[in-house]
């Protein structure tokens, strides 16, 4: 793969991802989570159990479980009831 710059060409080295090249902390989603539409959530980040996360928000923390959160960044709006 070459880069085409005002400068010239500068050869870049792809690592195909069978190889290992790309890479990134997992994201790990629990259960009876809802995810509004365009929700970004970054790498290592971790949504707990029965959360609500609001359209557009943006996650870059942890969620903690059985809340709503929403904006960029997502910030806990609102805790919601458990079953017991």
């Amino acid at each position: 793969m070459t880069h085409y710059n005002t400068r010239g060409a500068a050869p870049l080295k792809a690592t195909p991802r069978r190889e290992g090249g790309e890479g990134g902390t997992p994201i790990t989603i629990g259960n009876k989570v809802r995810l509004g539409a365009n929700v970004l959530v970054l790498p290592g980040v971790t949504i707990g159990d029965n959360t609500v996360v609001g359209t557009g928000s943006v996650v870059t923390r942890n969620l903690p479980a059985n809340v709503i959160a929403v904006g960029n960044p997502a910030r806990v709006y609102r805790d919601l009831p458990t079953d017991t």
